[in-house]
């Protein structure tokens, strides 16, 4: 079951907060010059004080300025749009926002930590913008913050005992908010593979994930993440990934590698590569990492020999 989501994605700042900083700048770059303080003048194109206040004194504010302020979440954006209409000037092209691709296809456990996918988006002119799309019912939506220098948003989903052995779709795009913004960005899409619960007993692998598949020149290359819990020593992390064993079958069951060591660094990331010839080489690939399951399809794997 599917549920629409419209999602704010901006953070607004405390009222008071706004006025009280208005306040000042009004007392310190009025009281002197329109442009001892270009913090506010230049990046907004302002003339001077009276664009914004309704004196020189900054005791008060225009119709439309705080409206203004909270429009975008580049402050400075949404007041240059107030001073470009004030002063009948022609506001520049807006462009579309871009939202940046994600895996498309992503594994989640029953009984686990919640599957977390982050969306990124660029816009040139830094408009507010809020997330459309469908995606299962019970996702929650966390608030926006910056990770590589981009406007981040986390989708978080905890699958039910009920949605084991499902894949579930995800289709989500963005849409301008700020005044006289509208336009969309492009959609992506995946899918959700929810597994069943696990049946170990000694879990030291928190997460297990597989990234991409991809066979070429007669090598399957795996990779993906693992982490462990953070409560082990440094031995006990060590004796766990020489312990540990990844099995390696195709989509209906055939072995390709079984109990083999998987090598991770101390980001959590591991590779896995496997000499297979085309008629050895599987069509998707499913792993199992100490109870944990991922399949991906095999990318280049030829499809008259892979193996089902």
């Amino acid at each position: 079951m599917l549920i629409s989501l419209l999602i704010q994605l901006t953070i607004l700042m405390n009222k008071k907060n706004i006025i009280s900083m208005f306040g000042m700048f009004a007392l310190i770059v009025c009281s002197i010059t329109g442009w001892a303080r270009p913090e506010y003048v230049a990046p907004t194109g302002a003339s001077g004080c009276t664009d914004c206040h309704v004196n020189n004194s900054g005791s008060g504010y225009k119709t439309g300025v705080i409206t203004a302020y909270y429009s975008s979440s580049n402050r400075m954006v949404g007041l240059k749009n107030y001073i470009t209409a004030l002063n009948g000037q022609v506001q520049a092209p807006d462009t579309q926002p871009v939202l940046h691709p994600i895996n498309s296809k992503w594994d989640v456990t029953v009984g686990e930590l919640p599957l977390v996918i982050s969306f990124q988006v660029t816009d040139a002119e830094n408009d507010a913008f809020a997330l459309h799309g469908s995606a299962p019912t019970g996702v929650s939506i966390s608030s926006v913050y910056t990770k590589n220098n981009l406007p981040t948003i986390d989708l978080s989903w905890t699958p039910k005992a009920t949605d084991a052995s499902k894949v579930f779709p995800l289709q989500v795009y963005v849409t301008e908010t700020a005044t006289g913004r509208s336009l969309s960005s492009n959609t992506v899409q995946a899918t959700i593979q929810v597994w069943p619960a696990r049946t170990t007993t000694a879990n030291v692998v928190t997460q297990f994930s597989m990234e991409s598949a991809q066979w070429q020149n007669n090598v399957l290359t795996l990779n993906g993440q693992v982490v462990l819990k953070n409560t082990l020593s440094v031995a006990q992390r060590k004796a766990a990934l020489n312990t540990l064993k990844l099995n390696v079958k195709s989509n209906f069951g055939k072995i390709i590698v079984n109990a083999t060591k998987l090598s991770v660094d101390a980001k959590g990331s591991w590779v896995k590569k496997i000499t297979l010839t085309a008629a050895q080489v599987p069509c998707t690939v499913k792993l199992t990492y100490e109870g944990l399951r991922a399949s991906r399809p095999v990318s280049l794997a030829p499809s008259a020999t892979c193996v089902k």
